[in-house]
């Protein structure tokens, strides 16, 4: 017969043999778990300080051709907008230097700007609209039928007048068009930068810019619909115009050149030019683009230019005047 003590001897042999089984198990695999640990991690470090140095390799790169096309720049736009007048148009949001940069990319090109003017926020607010449409109805030009629909939508039809002129067409007085910026700059709807202008662009470049993220869908629509009601304005009264931003990413919610890429109406005879703005001096590739699409697009031949999302990089050689 089977005793208590038979019970206890046995728990206890099965205690043992488990005890020994875990310690012969981790001192015999606790070397190849080990070397396996160290193996995969020198792979994953050489992975990693692979994939360093071709980042590396591919900033170098990066800044070469940046480098490259900064200094090409000069003699890819020479004389191509030799005799033209331009007026530019920077959005809120649009960084100064970017601004200042593309007027003397135009400048180079053999351009006078003639107007170079920033839209305050105020100007696409739709709070702020019921006052500028009253100051539209009280700058109203000569001969000019306001369109139908708000403020600003009014304000952008008088703003376009004076700042362009197609050829062929009377421009607006000098005492109008000084009246017009006047009220605009003291309502704070826009600033002029330099002089204000003293006869009218046949061009036009209307810079726009993201939204911040603190907007929301709704106001940014509302925003960029009056910034491409300002972009069909300034073309149809001009021999041809541009609207350049910043590269739009694929499914980007919000970015105003994807708005205005999006709208036939304005790209049947209005160019697009997409650039990186991170850094304005690195966005030479965006300003020779204007250029060359402004030289083109007097002869009607429009497009969607850049390096991101646009059909071509330039306008082709053959559509050059």
């Amino acid at each position: 017969m089977i005793d208590f003590r038979y019970h206890i001897v046995s728990i206890v042999a099965v205690f043992l043999a488990l005890a020994l089984g875990l310690f012969l198990g981790s001192t015999t695999l606790q070397g190849t778990v080990t070397r396996n640990l160290d193996r995969q991690a020198n792979r994953v470090t050489g992975e990693y300080n692979n994939e360093i140095a071709i980042n590396g390799r591919l900033g170098n790169q990066l800044k070469a051709e940046q480098s490259l096309t900064n200094d090409v720049e000069p003699y890819a736009v020479a004389d191509r907008l030799t005799g033209e007048a331009v007026a530019v148009v920077s959005a809120p949001g649009v960084d100064g230097n970017l601004q200042k940069a593309v007027v003397n990319t135009l400048q180079l090109a053999g351009a006078t700007v003639t107007a170079d003017i920033s839209l305050q926020p105020s100007y696409i607010d739709p709070t702020q609209d019921a006052e500028i449409g009253q100051l539209a109805t009280e700058l109203v030009l000569p001969n000019h039928v306001l369109p139908s629909g708000n403020g600003a939508t009014e304000i952008s039809s008088i703003l376009a007048n004076v700042l362009v002129t197609r050829t062929g067409h009377h421009p607006v007085g000098r005492t109008k068009v000084d009246a017009v910026l006047n009220a605009l700059t003291v309502g704070k709807f826009i600033s002029v930068i330099g002089n204000p202008p003293t006869r009218p662009a046949d061009m036009a470049v209307l810079l726009v810019a993201d939204p911040t993220s603190s907007s929301s869908a709704t106001l940014v629509q509302a925003q960029n619909t009056e910034l491409m009601t300002l972009a069909k304005d300034l073309r149809g009264a001009s021999n041809a115009a541009v609207v350049a931003g910043p590269d739009p990413v694929s499914g980007e919610s919000g970015s105003a050149l994807a708005a205005a890429r999006a709208d036939p109406a304005l790209t049947k005879n209005t160019s697009t030019v997409d650039f990186d703005v991170v850094k304005p001096t690195d966005a030479a590739a965006g300003r020779i683009a204007i250029v060359l699409a402004l030289s083109v697009g007097e002869s009607g031949t429009v497009g969607a230019y850049g390096l991101g999302e646009a059909s071509q990089v330039l306008p082709t050689a053959s559509a050059s005047p």
